[in-house]
């Protein structure tokens, strides 16, 4: 009764819009440039809709290549996924990467957890519920959409979101190469080379990216080679064949937190040691991972009601973490696949499309944790293997009704399941841990109330079981006794433009009652183990709003001029949480800004010049779950200006960005609930790059 409530609320509401967008509708131009996206024109790949962003009943932050890779001089996915509203990403230190879509990160110490990851279709976050983001070359990617709330009915398990990658497309008969190079401060270098061929049934794409730096703080310096295949082949008018390749040479070291005292005093500072603990330097903490994967994909058309998309993938990681108490070495076997099937139920009247499908996930890992002497193996602590093994099963209902309505029904069947056996310790024997199949369904109702607005709401079911890293976390302890997170949504929704196309908005609110919730819990030694907190009632609201100021072409105008705004109100609280015996129910979940607003101005010109200004303000939250302790208020100024021009078969781009141009001393990730108040992990201060990049087509 409460979604139905706020959406026929939200009908009203936007009834505001409907006469002015017919007014305007007198005035349109009829050549937007690209500059202005027209939500009625988007197509948008979420919950398998292949719909228009304004026929598509749910929150979709959308990033283009240029998004990616112009804004911020430094090709790193961090920026970019932070201008969309309720999403928020961190980096600890160069190269470790956390990502969080509407919830906390109390759960991610590093890497993403709680997120489904895709990649051209293929899933990138493995059984065991790890993804390595951070394998991944921004400049090689070409699109991402990053669906908001839980989408467990179509992506499985998970209850914050999903995020659809997409690799570069290549014109049907061009070709070309792109050779990049930057440089910038505390060292930062990088280059790379992309070459593209496109026939009218084949296209290839094959990229070399590398990206190094010194790094801002004491043992935090990054090396990062990434080799990337992607090929689609027609190789009849019903048949498609993709294959995509992917190896990741990944080295970051890992500073460490800092208490409040030693962040005030020197942020570049590395963990010293204590009496007890060696500290970050003396033990050599870093990361070294090497991944290969690839995937293969088959698209079949039968007729025009029915097509399928199949899906199968393998890789193999290879994992070094020299910690200050251990190290370990891990090696990762995963493989899977994924079919969807699309059927037009109904053609006429009430068009109708079902889709159905199934997902399979299996990986085994060989963990050994060895004592760490200075950076070096030392005795053997434990030697285990892991099994994690995923699979569910799909259907989804997509109709068009009369009147501008549009309803979606999903439903899955989700199954997880773990095996562990610990070969240092005797007897040896294995243990489970097989967590009850669960349904997930999603309800959705979306109206278009004209050609420029629609309203939305959906209820949808969250599960998310607990991934191999929480399941055996760095206390080395198999935690048998761990739950999953379970909860429901609910959201509304109003997106569309005004003003002849140039007011643009998209505004959602939602509540999300989880149960079960994850958290983390450190010891001094940085260890770490997860435990269930009980409930956590989370409340959000985000919005979306830009206007065109100039539009390029518009009346001889040669400049393109665009302000954006995106807002982030949340409000997350635990329910029936006790610690011990002290009960911090109705606190606020750490890690999770009650204000997050970032802002921005987009300059492009026929003259080859452009521009982009960000700026992004995050008020204090809590750090722990004692609300005890409280992070600076976050102030980030980042500006990019650069000259594109075009000559002949050549294009030459020269940009340079300046990134905290405030000067601010802040923190782009913490550590929440750490023992010792060990929260923080200083971010550089004012920092620039330069770069260039020069391609050839023909």
């Amino acid at each position: 009764m409460k979604i139905l409530y706020a959406f026929f609320i939200l009908l009203a509401v936007g009834q505001w819009a409907t006469a002015q967008s017919q007014l305007d509708s007198l005035y349109r131009s009829s050549t937007l440039t690209q500059d202005t996206i027209r939500l009625n024109e988007v197509v948008v790949r979420a919950y398998e809709s292949n719909r228009p962003l304004l026929q598509t009943a749910a929150s979709v932050g959308l990033l283009s290549h240029r998004d990616l890779t112009e804004r911020f001089g430094t090709p790193t996915l961090v920026p970019a996924l932070n201008t969309i509203p309720g999403v928020r990403a961190d980096e600890r230190s160069p190269g470790s990467y956390r990502l969080s879509i509407r919830g906390s990160l109390i759960r991610s110490p590093f890497g993403v957890r709680n997120v489904k990851v895709y990649w051209n279709d293929l899933p990138l976050t493995d059984a065991g519920g790890n993804t390595p983001l951070n394998a991944l070359d921004v400049r090689a990617l070409g699109r991402a959409e990053v669906i908001k709330g839980p989408a467990g009915s179509l992506y499985g398990a998970n209850t914050g979101g999903a995020v659809l990658f997409s690799g570069l497309s290549v014109p049907a008969g061009k070709s070309g190469v792109e050779v990049s190079g930057l440089a910038g401060s505390y060292g930062l270098r990088g280059g790379g080379v992309n070459l593209q061929s496109g026939g009218e049934n084949a296209s290839v794409t094959l990229s070399y990216h590398g990206l190094g730096s010194d790094g801002y703080r004491v043992q935090s310096q990054l090396r990062r080679d990434n080799i990337q295949l992607t090929g689609q082949f027609k190789v009849s008018e019903r048949r498609t064949v993709s294959v995509l390749g992917l190896y990741s040479d990944l080295h970051y070291q890992t500073p460490g937190g800092l208490t409040e005292a030693q962040y005030r005093a020197d942020p570049r500072q590395a963990r010293p040691a204590t009496r007890t603990v060696p500290g970050s330097v003396e033990q050599q903490a870093a990361i070294y991972q090497k991944l290969g994967y690839l995937g293969f994909s088959h698209a079949y058309r039968f007729n025009e009601r029915w097509q399928n998309t199949t899906v199968m993938y393998a890789s193999v990681t290879d994992f070094r973490n020299p910690f200050i108490t251990n190290y370990e070495r891990r090696a990762d076997q995963s493989l899977g696949g994924r079919t969807v099937t699309r059927w037009q139920a109904i053609q006429h009247g009430v068009p109708t499309v079902v889709t159905f499908g199934g997902e399979f996930q299996n990986v085994f890992t060989v963990d050994r944790n060895y004592g760490n002497r200075k950076g070096q193996l030392d005795t053997l602590q434990t030697d285990d293997e892991l099994r994690a093994m995923q699979w569910l099963g799909f259907v989804q209902l997509e109709s068009t009704l009369p009147k501008g309505f549009v309803l979606t029904a999903g439903l899955s069947r989700n199954d997880v399941r773990y095996g562990f056996t610990r070969f240092s310790k005797r007897p040896v024997n294995e243990q489970r841990r097989n967590f009850d199949p669960v349904w997930l369904p999603r309800v959705a109702l979306l109206k278009q109330l004209t050609d420029a607005i629609s309203v939305f709401g959906s209820i949808s079911t969250g599960y998310s079981a607990p991934t191999q890293q929480e399941i055996r976390p760095s206390d080395l302890i198999f935690n048998t006794g761990l739950n999953p997170e379970r909860g429901t949504s609910y959201e509304i929704g109003l997106r569309g433009s005004a003003l002849s196309g140039r007011l643009q908005f998209d505004l959602a609110g939602y509540q999300f009652a989880l149960r079960q919730t994850i958290v983390r819990r450190t010891a001094d030694s940085g260890a770490e183990t997860f435990t269930n907190a009980g409930r956590t009632n989370q409340r959000g609201l985000e919005g979306l709003l830009s206007y065109q100021i100039l539009q390029q072409g518009f009346q001889f105008n040669p400049i393109s001029l665009r302000i954006w705004n995106a807002i982030t109100l949340t409000d997350y609280r635990y329910q029936d949480y006790l610690q011990g015996t002290v009960d911090v129910s109705g606190n606020r979940v750490p890690g999770v800004a009650p204000v997050t607003n970032v802002s921005g101005l987009d300059l492009n010109s026929r003259f080859g010049l452009y521009g982009f200004l960000t700026y992004q303000f995050l008020n204090p939250f809590a750090l722990n779950d004692a609300n005890t302790a409280k992070a600076d208020p976050t102030r980030i100024a980042t500006a990019t200006i650069g000259f594109r021009r075009t000559f002949g078969l050549f294009t030459l781009d020269l940009y340079a960005t300046g990134d905290n141009l405030l000067d601010q001393q802040y923190s782009l990730g913490y550590d929440l609930n750490a023992f010792g108040n060990r929260y923080y992990n200083a971010s550089p201060r004012r920092n620039f790059v330069g770069g260039f990049r020069f391609g050839v087509k023909w």
